[in-house]
């Protein structure tokens, strides 16, 4: 049988962290400005060393604050880092500086909302993925003073 080997009563070591980079504020990337990035969340990064990391990310547009964090965390020595990502953009200019190692759906060069992507903090719950109109990003954009 194929799936023999799961019968039994062993099971995966594993531990999952949750963190948050936020890299956009409106539809610019901060890390645009800034080449440090705004991380929260991590706990003992010195229990990464040996250990495969798996990084799940909702959606990578060009990359660098996947290759940011990749190197903060290559700083711990980890067997191996992964990334899956379930969008990247289909950029006209070609500027994805880092392909994941796996990919759910590829999607137009707009900004998204929807199924936990948001604009603002914004449109996170909407069941569906949708573009935001220029009219949706001008009426929810923060005025930066």
């Amino acid at each position: 049988m194929l799936f023999s080997n799961l019968q039994n009563d062993r099971s995966l070591p594993m531990s999952l962290e949750f963190i948050r980079i936020r890299s956009y504020v409106n539809d610019t990337s901060t890390f645009e400005k800034s080449d440090k990035l705004e991380i929260s969340g991590l706990s003992d990064l010195t229990q990464l060393k040996q250990k495969h990391l798996l990084i799940i990310e909702d959606i990578i547009d060009t990359g660098a604050t996947m290759i940011s964090l990749k190197r903060e965390l290559e700083q711990y020595h980890p067997k191996s880092i992964r990334i899956v990502s379930l969008f990247t953009k289909r950029r006209p200019d070609k500027k994805c500086l880092l392909k994941p190692d796996y990919v759910g759906f590829e999607v137009p060069d707009h900004f998204i909302v929807g199924y936990a992507l948001d604009y603002n903090e914004y449109f996170r719950d909407l069941e569906h993925i949708c573009i935001m109109k220029e009219s949706g990003i001008e009426k929810y954009r923060i005025i930066e003073e």
